[in-house]
């Protein structure tokens, strides 16, 4: 064991070499896209799948080594070989478990400025695996799925800009490259959800996914305008104090903004520590803004709007209320890509800012107590949609906004190393359910409806088995990771508290519990709709058929990895300081969220529960999940075929009709935002537009212009005889008003 232990602990490529090298990652998707999206067609489909897969699979080699590079140690003195120095801090202040490097000033304007830098740590470390693993698996599945489908080559040149875009985001080390990562994954989505553009359905799919990711992207915009404006009010404002509480001094901090600019997050991590009420210092959150934009207003009350906006755009991203109306609908791409932007890529963008901005957060307790209520009202409203969902992609579309919403629970009650273990976890067994949907609908003649499906468990064996697998998963059955991942979080939850709003603990981890139920009963009905039972006498065929191994091998992976997965949230290790024991997630994130931690100490803005979870609660939680799926197995196994041709009761048909209709939200926004801004922009265009501008303005100007030219155009005869008498009287009045003047 020791012996594999040093094996992991030396990087097969050191992490100074590796470290300039870090922009390969994302350049080897970008490249296969580029060469996928102009000689695809030239190259033809096997070539083509080649490049795609290559790309994708390059950039796992290069993530798994940089992610190696992140632990490397010199086995002899026991020193560790990956760390950066802090430029925001101090002389000896030490980014541990870490490599990053600084390509040079991407832009600057005035003092502001932006440098292209990338960094990797335990946390984007981990994401860097996800992306580029699930999306070489996704690649691979696809060469089989879109085998009959012309386009192939854009396609492929569409997802491995996705990926390239995701990565960027990962990469990132400051917002406004994080955020041109966030507008990649935007644009690449509306393009694949969007790709079978000539159906009219679809492709007002991807414009209604484009249209509301672009409300969250601009208080995105805000917030990091806020977070400048903040930043330098700071650096003006303190004393030499606020910078020793944050590890710093005043030199070291001017001269790293001047040099990295105020968006980098090793600056803002600094910012944050600084920030905190009950420190030594001239500036905390109570601190009035003296001058700029800001002028009267505290430094909390901005830090809160700043973290509400930021909320607002990983609402859109990670389909969180009120944003997530666009995420059902992106069911309309080909099955591959609902894969990749649920399980492993864009909707879990909202998560991984949070929890890079961990230390900001933790500053406002009514941000984090609204991530936390907004988490846990969009997950039960979603798990309720997908209860009477029969088609099979919506059902899991549904389930996936559920599921971001438990993550958005973890991070809003401070619990981040359980969210983004929920975050790893789901997007092993979301993908493996997405593509198995996609499996089941291969070999039934592309049928979505699980009414029509049934009795598959004996004519699509592998197919089954992962689906299984990976309902059990996300069910919350033990031993799978799904279990633990989403009980880490409850578990915090429940024992989390925040500065004046205790019960905000109590009120989400109850409903946490609710969900937890929801979700077992609505994923074993879609298991047992579409592989238990007999055949459906509506199916589209009488006999389906296995799909290829380029679609059943990764659905075997995936399964796999729901449930080895489940090691990393076991107490196998001990705390650094006081020896308790310590899941193994937490402690390899440790070292990511030490400032957060260092801010609620010193601040005392949440009450950070460090216990793990005992044999009663976890027992507990096996019950909830347990008691959801028995309910479903009840009903659609004896209950409903036993009152087969018996209506159903009129208050349980409206009920059903109100979930089918998603409880008429989408009607709700066509009324009150839609129509009202599409009549304003109708009176805009008829009136100010039509009549005020092209009518009055432009086409007035012209004939305004036009009589005066044909009146004037009679002056201009021709005839000598005629401009001689005009010279000549011209002249005479003249020489008249040349002698009034003079006799007066």
């Amino acid at each position: 064991m020791s012996t594999f232990s040093e094996f992991l602990q030396v990087a097969p490529v050191a992490p100074e070499v590796m470290a300039p090298s870090l922009w390969l990652i994302i350049a080897l998707p970008l490249l296969g896209a580029f060469i996928c999206g102009v000689f695809g067609k030239m190259l033809g489909r096997a070539n083509v799948h080649l490049v795609a897969c290559s790309a994708v699979a390059g950039a796992f080699v290069l993530s798994v080594l940089a992610f190696w590079a992140t632990s490397s140690m010199d086995l002899e003195s026991r020193r560790l070989l990956s760390f950066i120095v802090n430029p925001f801090g101090n002389e000896r202040d030490y980014v541990r478990y870490a490599i990053a490097h600084d390509y040079g000033t991407w832009f600057s304007v005035g003092d502001f400025r932006v440098n292209f830098g990338l960094m990797v740590d335990h946390l984007s470390g981990i994401l860097l695996l996800v992306i580029t693993g699930v999306g070489f698996l996704i690649h691979l599945y696809s060469t089989s799925y879109m085998e009959h489908d012309e386009a192939y080559w854009r396609f492929f040149a569409y997802l491995n800009l996705f990926v390239a875009a995701m990565l960027t985001l990962v990469l990132a080390d400051n917002l406004v490259l994080l955020f041109v990562g966030w507008e990649g994954v935007g644009m690449a989505s509306y393009l694949l959800i969007g790709f079978w553009y000539t159906d009219p359905a679809k492709a007002w799919a991807g414009r209604k996914a484009f249209v509301t990711n672009r409300i969250g992207d601009f208080a995105f915009l805000i917030a990091t305008f806020l977070m400048v404006l903040m930043v330098g009010a700071f650096n003006r404002q303190a004393d030499e104090r606020d910078y020793t509480a944050a590890g710093s001094t005043s030199q070291r901090y001017a001269s790293a903004l001047e040099d990295k600019g105020p968006v980098t997050f090793l600056g803002l991590q600094k910012f944050a520590e600084a920030m905190p009420e009950g420190g030594a210092g001239k500036v905390d959150l109570s601190t009035t803004i003296a001058a700029g934009p800001l002028e009267g207003y505290t430094f909390g009350g901005v830090m809160t709007v700043a973290l509400l906006l930021f909320l607002l755009g990983a609402a859109g991203k990670s389909a969180q209320l009120p944003l997530y109306v666009w995420l059902p609908d992106a069911m309309a791409g080909p099955t591959p890509v609902s894969a990749l932007i649920h399980a492993a890529t864009m909707v879990t963008a909202g998560v991984y800012l949070f929890s890079r901005m961990s230390a900001l957060l933790v500053l406002s307790p009514t941000a984090m107590a609204t991530v936390a209520i907004i988490g846990a009202l969009t997950s039960l409203l979603a798990a309720l949609i997908a209860f009477a969902q029969d088609d099979i992609k919506k059902v899991l579309a549904y389930s996936t906004v559920s599921q971001l919403g438990i993550m958005f629970m973890g991070v809003g009650m401070g619990i981040f190393w359980a969210a983004v273990l929920h975050l790893v976890t789901h997007a092993f067994f979301k993908a493996c359910l997405f593509l198995g949907a996609g499996s089941v609908m291969h070999g039934n003649g592309d049928e979505t409806d699980i009414k029509k499906l049934g009795g598959l468990r004996h004519e699509m064996k592998w197919t089954w088995g992962t689906f299984f697998v990976a309902t059990l998963a996300i069910t919350g059955i033990i031993p799978l990771s799904g279990f633990f991942s989403k009980d880490a979080i409850f578990h915090g939850v429940h024992h989390n508290h925040l500065a004046g709003l205790h019960w905000v603990s109590s009120a989400v981890y109850y409903l946490g519990l609710l969900i937890a139920a929801c979700t077992a009963f609505y994923m074993t009905r879609v298991y047992l709709l579409t592989f238990e039972g007999p055949r459906s006498k509506e199916a589209k065929v009488a006999h389906a058929h296995e799909s290829a191994w380029q679609m059943t091998l990764p659905l075997v992976v995936l399964a796999v990895l729901s449930v080895v997965a489940s090691v990393y949230a076991w107490p196998l290790l001990k705390a650094p300081g006081d020896g308790r024991p310590q899941p193994v997630f937490e402690n390899f994130l440790s070292p990511v969220f030490a400032a957060m931690n260092r801010v609620v100490a010193t601040g005392k803005t949440v009450e950070l529960d460090t216990s793990v979870p005992t044999l009663g609660d976890y027992g507990f939680a096996w019950l909830v999940a347990v008691s959801g799926g028995a309910l479903a197995a009840f009903l659609y196994l004896r209950f409903f075929p036993s009152r087969a041709g018996q209506p159903a009761p009129a208050y349980a048909r409206a009920v059903r009709r109100a979930a089918q209709n998603k409880f008429y939200v989408d009607e709700l926004y066509e009324l009150a935002i839609i129509r009202p801004i599409k009549f304003m922009s109708f009176i805009l265009f008829r009136v100010v537009d039509a009549l005020l501008i092209d009518t009055v303005a432009v086409r007035g100007t012209a004939w305004v212009t036009a009589r005066v030219g044909s009146a004037l155009r009679y002056v201009q005869s021709g005839d000598a005889q005629a401009y001689a008498a005009v010279m000549a009287l011209a002249l005479l009045g003249g020489v008249a008003y040349a002698l009034i003047q003079v006799l007066q």
